[in-house]
């Protein structure tokens, strides 16, 4: 039988998860009319899953290696994804919640520069 600290923990931690989810969603749509604003950007982030690399997913939608790394320099200096290298190459990987920080802090600087 849990206690009633127990009870009230899995409370809070619900009501953390249903805002989660919506500032995380708010973040996303802002992210993905910002960002990933043509159609080969949004083939590139498909692409972002810790494995590829900007040769390999280049390959993959047909341009440039250099428009690939360009896009994820972007992403990587606004601490938008996660990334690992692998020799001299840089594997990207989506993050939700990098995404989720960044709009919400811009928002926040925003909101203080009316106070």
């Amino acid at each position: 039988m849990k206690n009633n600290v127990e009870v009230l923990l899995e409370k809070i931690l619900e009501e953390l998860s249903l805002l989660s989810v919506s500032i995380k969603s708010e973040a996303l749509s802002c992210f993905y009319s910002e960002f990933l604003n043509t159609e080969n950007r949004k083939k590139m982030y498909e692409l972002f899953n810790g494995e590829n690399d900007a040769k390999s997913i280049s390959e993959q939608i047909g341009c440039t290696p250099r428009a690939v790394r360009m896009f994820i320099q972007d992403l990587i200096e606004k601490d938008l994804i996660n990334f690992h290298k692998d020799g001299n190459a840089i594997i990207p990987e989506k993050s939700v919640s990098k995404i989720a920080v960044y709009y919400n802090t811009r928002k926040l600087d925003m909101e203080g520069i009316y106070e």
